[in-house]
């Protein structure tokens, strides 16, 4: 038998049903208007103090002003000011030279340079296959003038930014080696950068990974195929000091730990994304492998190290990494520069957290810089000895 009710009470129910519905609404929208405003007037309260300044400055500074200084001051002010690690405002060269790493080809030198104590350049690595491979310029040599500038006086940065350019054009630099200066003339050129090399070592595969780039995975196959070819016992992949963007990150993986979900991506409004998995596959590589880090292993190096210990069972030897758990967005700007926000935490579906570090299964310290080029199993890095001792014996 069917209940009826009263026309009353169906809209006494409706009644209810709507206010409460009402109520919803208007504290959602509220909270939202409230978000909107204080976002707005914060916007307002940094254009006012910017105008206000800028006012003053134009009508009373006795230096001149330059313009293009002045806007860059203003937006590494603002991106300064953001509690982002991350965060950063790139230069048109900059953002342009960023670009070319992660692509993994580039228009330039060959160069890594950095800054040393005497306000020089120093040349950090030289890169294979660039225009100065082969030239009378060697890692360690320092860098005093480019296109006869001398650094000190332009700035270390502007030297560095210099020394790039467009294809087919020529850089000259005086270059200071052993307290003699030679002048080397370099033709800028397009490589591909690579990213990947290995070597069999007393029968075991070795395989350096400098960065990670759009084009890594490819060379990480080719090399690790030829490590198969040679009937290697086992792996030992060095990823110290490297760090680099996630692309192809699943490619690599695939090859030891097909079929898995690995990590997910958390964003700002607390959605859960899903960021790197495996896809299904039979070709699996079943030798022992040990991953070697050290402090200077970031990022996507560090996922890689961490997926490959959790669904891999591989060894990890080194230092604690770098924490650097986190996925950061390049924005491209009109203008050519460009900012550098974090936008997700990566979260290991096992886990197992990269924020702060991942420890090393056998911590081993070294005193100087690694060795990437092993011609044995006796070096003068211990990581490295530590590596090859843990993989004979997996």
């Amino acid at each position: 038998m069917k209940k009826r009710y009263s026309i009353g009470v169906v809209i006494s129910v409706c009644a209810i049903a709507c206010a409460i519905t009402f109520v919803i609404t208007v504290t959602v929208a509220t909270n939202m208007f409230n978000k909107l405003i204080g976002g707005v007037t914060q916007r307002e309260e940094i254009y006012s103090k910017i105008q206000e300044i800028d006012s003053y400055v134009r009508n009373a500074a006795y230096y001149d002003i330059d313009e293009q200084s002045l806007i860059n001051g203003i937006v590494n002010g603002y991106v300064g000011g953001l509690t982002d690690p991350e965060a950063a405002y790139l230069t048109e060269a900059q953002a342009s030279k960023k670009r070319q790493t992660e692509a993994g080809t580039m228009i330039s030198a060959g160069l890594e340079l950095s800054r040393e104590e005497s306000g020089y350049l120093r040349v950090d690595s030289i890169y294979a296959n660039s225009p100065a491979e082969g030239l009378d310029i060697k890692v360690g040599d320092i860098i005093t003038a480019v296109d006869g500038n001398n650094v000190l006086e332009i700035g270390a940065d502007a030297a560095i930014t210099a020394v790039d350019g467009d294809e087919n054009t020529n850089v000259r630099l005086s270059v200071q080696r052993s307290g003699e200066t030679k002048t080397v003339t370099i033709t800028r050129k397009t490589f591909t950068v690579q990213s990947v090399t290995s070597a069999v070592v007393s029968g075991y595969g070795y395989i350096r990974i400098d960065a990670f780039n759009q084009q890594t995975d490819k060379q990480f196959i080719s090399e690790l195929q030829q490590l198969q070819a040679n009937g290697v016992l086992g792996y030992v992949i060095d990823l110290r000091n490297c760090r680099g963007i996630y692309d192809g990150l699943s490619n690599m993986l695939v090859k030891f730990a097909p079929g898995y979900l690995m990590a997910n991506a958390r964003h700002k409004d607390g959605t859960i994304t899903k960021f790197l998995e495996t896809a299904a596959s039979e070709d699996k590589i079943t030798e022992p492998v040990v991953v070697l880090v050290n402090e200077g292993t970031a990022g996507a190096a560090e996922l890689f190290a961490l997926c490959m210990r959790d669904y891999s069972s591989a060894k990890i030897v080194g230092r604690q990494t770098a924490g650097k758990g986190t996925v950061a967005e390049t924005k491209n700007l009109s203008d050519g520069t460009a900012i550098v926000i974090t936008t997700a935490e990566i979260l290991s579906v096992s886990s197992t957290s990269i924020s702060g570090g991942i420890k090393a299964d056998f911590s081993v310290e070294l005193t100087g810089d690694p060795v990437y080029q092993p011609d044995s199993l006796v070096t003068d890095d211990p990581q490295l000895n530590k590596a090859f001792e843990v993989v004979e014996g997996m």
